[in-house]
């Protein structure tokens, strides 16, 4: 009995080597923040019930926009992936700048994040006190409560010319997307930036509103509206949440 001792403690020694060790997170950090601004076109909204011209020439205006972002992560100049947890938020037209969280330092070329609510996020009840804050927003419910059915992603609603002509007088779109299905990726293209120790950075990103209409049928009313759960699973629902990446584009 006393032989297999020695045995027995070399293969749990044996056991233990092969077993992954976690790398521990760089304690050098900088601070990352999103500023994002609404645009319509080559043209900045500043305010609701301002028409603007989309990049074909039509007048656009918005009265209400909202959306979600979570799951931002930062693509490091090797490829590899910083993903910084836990954060999500809910963009608004007045504010511009969202604090994401601390990044090690070093260079980056690229942002990725995704529109909507993770599923685990999209399931919860509107007072669970560590999202409340975002989530207790009856503008991003599909009914007079949050639960079931989760939370919509996208709220966007205004006024945009339909005439084949582009010269008549805008009228009225609600378009509320969600739904775990139409949780998207946003993967913007390549551009170098630096954290810095105890640094701010800041992604400056354009949200293009009117990129939601593409290869959208304007001239047909049904195309307007889509403010259920149950008319995202239709072909204009699907087609609105696939145009979202393309909103995004570095400033």
């Amino acid at each position: 009995m006393k032989n297999l001792l020695p045995i027995f403690i070399l293969l749990l020694l044996a056991a233990c080597s092969n077993e992954a060790i976690e790398p521990e997170e760089p304690t050098v950090k900088g601070t990352f923040l999103l500023h994002l601004h609404a645009y319509v076109g080559l043209q900045e909204v500043d305010l609701y019930g301002i028409n603007y011209e989309t990049p074909e020439g039509r007048s656009m205006s918005l009265d209400f926009s909202q959306l979600y972002i979570s799951d931002v992560q930062l693509v490091k100049a090797d490829g590899s992936v910083y993903a910084i947890k836990n954060k999500s938020f809910l963009k608004n037209l007045k504010v511009h700048t969202y604090e994401i969280g601390q990044v090690p330092i070093g260079t980056y070329k690229s942002i990725r994040f995704k529109v909507g609510l993770p599923p685990s996020t999209n399931a919860l009840n509107p007072t669970v006190p560590s999202d409340s804050a975002i989530l207790n927003q009856p503008s991003m419910w599909w009914g007079n409560t949050a639960q079931p059915g989760g939370y919509v992603f996208l709220n966007v609603q205004g006024k945009i010319d339909t005439s084949l002509t582009m010269n008549k007088a805008p009228v009225p779109f609600v378009y509320k997307i969600g739904t775990n299905a139409h949780y998207v990726q946003v993967q913007l293209g390549e551009k170098e930036f630096t954290i810095e120790e105890d640094a701010y950075v800041y992604g400056h990103l354009i949200v293009d509103y009117s990129k939601l209409f593409t290869g959208i049928t304007l001239n047909q009313a049904s195309s307007l509206s889509v403010k259920t759960a149950a008319e995202n699973n239709a072909a204009l629902g699907k087609k609105i949440a696939n145009n979202i990446p393309a909103m995004f584009t570095y400033e």
